[in-house]
Parts: C-alpha cells; structure tokens; sequence
C-alpha cells in the first residue's frame, strides 16, 4: 500500500510544476533583497529562505502552482502576480481566465487549473499571457522608467517551430485587444 501510494504521487509530482524549479529564475528577477516589498512583510532584510517561504506560501501554493501540467504556464502566470499583483478589481487574473476561455470571476480556482491542464497547446496559453503581460505593462504610467518589466515579460515567450512568430502575432480575447488596442506593439 504505501509503495503504491508512492507511486501516485512521483507520478503526480512528475507531471506538476514545481516551486523549486521556478526558484532560481524568480530570485534573479528579484536580484538583491529578493523582490520582498518591505511595507507589506515587515521593514527588516529577509534572508533568501525567508523570501523563498513567502513566494512559496503566498504564491505558489495561494495560486495552485503545483496543480499546474506545464511549468511554463505555472512560471508566467504566477511570476506576474508577484510582479504586478492580482490587479484592481483582479484584473490580471480576469486575464487569464479569459485566456483559458472559463468564466472571468477574477479568483483562479482549481477548475480554472484544470482548464488550462486540458488545454492542449499550452505554449499557445503562454505566449497569449506573455502578451497580455507586455501590454499591461506598456499601459502603465511608469513603463518608461521600468523597462525590467517588459523583459522580465517576454523572457517567459515560447519559441514554437515556426520561429518568425513573435509577441503582436498572438491573439487575446476581443476585449482585452480592445482594452489594449491604444498600445503600440511590434514583436
């Protein structure tokens, strides 16, 4: 019994995105101080592990990341809400879901996850939300300054067999290009 119940669960972490995976990559984002915005955890310099704990609790586990199939949705989808936050009125997870084409309530349930699970190119999902990220962030009054921003974003961009594609050849959901359609994007 508990050799078959660990078999479940290698098979199960074996097809789940993983924290630790995604770590080393969020931590170079966040460079020194690790990303920790101090007002709302505390005025003090956290130590790496006590930043990876938050990311882990407040994130990661907060938005299902584990229950992801492709790390690479898992990695774009939360890495933005670490970034950006979940918006007004949730608007960046509204987004996504629009994305995933489920209902846009704006709280990324587990059956959003197995939504996006069943998709069954979720490098198109990816690049769709690398897009949604690089208009959000070109919307924003401080993008000039903030040029990380639109990096960090499109560092998330698939390259697909067809390697001409770019960022603007993705397509959003009709209200989300004509929220944006003002922002010029090339590439």
């Amino acid at each position: 019994m508990v050799k078959w119940l660990g078999l479940i669960l290698l098979s199960f972490s074996a097809n789940a995105a993983s924290f630790e995976k995604y770590v080393p990559k969020l931590l170079k984002f966040e460079g020194a101080g690790y990303g920790i915005h101090k007002p709302l955890w505390g005025d003090k310099n956290f130590s790496r592990q006590e930043a990876v704990d938050i990311y882990r609790r407040e994130y990661w586990n907060k938005y299902h990341g584990n229950y992801f199939k492709s790390q690479d949705l898992a990695e774009v989808l939360i890495d933005h809400l670490i970034n950006a936050g979940e918006g007004k009125d949730r608007m960046n997870i509204k987004a996504f879901e629009a994305i995933l084409g489920v209902e846009q309530d704006g709280v990324l349930s587990r059956a959003d996850v197995r939504a996006a699970n069943a998709y069954p190119y979720p490098d198109e999902l990816v690049n769709s939300f690398v897009k949604y990220r690089v208009l959000y962030y070109r919307s924003r009054k401080l993008a000039y300054k903030y040029p990380g921003w639109e990096k960090r974003a499109r560092s998330f961009f698939i390259n697909t067999e067809d390697n001409d594609l770019s960022v603007a050849d993705y397509d959003l959901p009709a209200e989300l290009e004509e929220k944006f359609e003002h922002i010029a994007l090339a590439g």
